[in-house]
């Protein structure tokens, strides 16, 4: 199950700092805190994270099918963490209390 962790675990890291992103900007605003922007890159370090398990689990397949799907899961990690990565650069170049 680990081989698949990029697929998995990494869009799920991008839907929670998506719908994250749509609430703690207010709170960003309110009290000048930088939590939205934390949110992301540890969304964003988390995909990279479930990348780097699926590249891992390479040597552990037989099949061409398997180490296939390896490939694909480390390649969806790493596009969702690379734009997570970029969404949360536009959470430091955007103010959140501009409306």
């Amino acid at each position: 199950m680990a081989r698949y962790g990029g697929l998995i675990i990494s869009p799920t890291a991008w839907l929670a700092s998506t719908h994250f992103g749509q609430i703690v900007p207010y709170g960003d605003c309110s009290s000048g805190a930088g939590w939205t922007a934390t949110t992301v890159f540890t969304a964003a370090a988390t995909a990279a994270g479930a990348g780097f398990l699926s590249w891992q689990q390479k040597s552990h397949v037989i099949s061409r099918t398997q180490r296939a799907m390896t490939y694909v899961a480390t390649f969806a990690g790493l596009s969702f963490a690379f734009a997570l990565t970029l969404q949360g650069a536009a959470t430091l170049l955007v103010s959140p209390c501009l409306h």
